[in-house]
């Protein structure tokens, strides 16, 4: 596994990565939702969630992340790792040299909010602890036979509405857009060779197909898009790979007719 250009990989991005690496982990094992106990002590937790409703309100009501581990600190993650160590050591083996690691990253990410570069040897070095962290995952999938060792995954996906999708949440109701409303779907995906991921969204037997490598959709509502019930596929693969790697979901849509004094403007 290699970090494929220096120009994408900077060593903001190496932390950060090495942050969600840390975070999905946990999600995998432990679990995403609320109601999981991360036995953290109570203020943490307090902080996570304070940092959910700012960034809720700061985006006027809509959460693209749910997600309460997403607003710990890099520190709250040693701290769930450690105090749950017994879950988390047939994957991380040696509490001392994921310690030393973690040091390591916390350096490098103080470093970078003081405004400071690192040298070229300390971006070798970040880049080696990454690839390392995820080493350690993919042995452990490994040795259990693990698909998603092997298969692109979607994580997560979420709208402008405030929808989320994924293995914790699914909206309570459709969402309901109108013809001509402009929608953005934002889609998580992860593969664990590190393949480059091509993201499409279409609908079944029509015409209408988006097609690219960025993550987030935007587009309009559409005559296309059949009214009352209507299912969106989205899809994403990675076109290097050497044998099919795939998956499909669905989404459920309630599309309503443009309204009439709009169509009068």
């Amino acid at each position: 596994m290699t970090i494929k250009n220096s120009s994408k990989a900077t060593d903001k991005y190496m932390v950060n990565d090495f942050e969600n690496t840390l975070r999905r982990l946990i999600c995998k094992i432990m679990g995403g939702s609320d109601s999981i106990n991360y036995k953290v002590p109570t203020n943490r937790r307090t902080s996570w969630e304070e940092k959910r409703k700012i960034q809720k309100k700061k985006n006027k009501g809509v959460l693209f992340e749910n997600r309460i581990i997403y607003y710990s600190d890099l520190f709250d993650l040693q701290t769930i790792i450690h105090i749950n160590w017994e879950t988390f050591s047939p994957i991380l083996k040696d509490k001392t040299r994921f310690d030393v690691f973690f040091k390591e990253i916390g350096n490098y990410r103080n470093a970078k909010s003081h405004g400071r570069n690192l040298t070229l040897s300390q971006e070798l070095l970040l880049e080696g602890i990454l690839i390392d962290l995820k080493n350690l995952i993919t042995i452990y999938h490994n040795k259990n036979e693990m698909k998603e060792d092997y298969f692109v995954e979607v994580i997560k996906i979420n709208d402008n509405l405030g929808n989320i999708w994924d293995c914790d949440n699914l909206p309570s109701k459709n969402p309901i857009l109108r013809i001509g409303d402009q929608y953005e779907l934002i889609i998580e995906a992860n593969d664990p060779k590190d393949r480059e991921i091509e993201y499409e969204i279409f609908l079944p037997f029509r015409e209408f197909s988006l097609k690219q490598k960025s993550s987030r959709f935007n587009f309009t509502i559409s005559d296309e898009f059949e009214l009352q019930f209507c299912l969106l596929q989205i899809c994403v693969c990675t076109p290097e790979s050497k044998y099919p790697n795939k998956v499909t979901k669905s989404i459920h849509l309630t599309i309503l007719p443009q309204e009439e004094n709009l169509l009068d403007h």
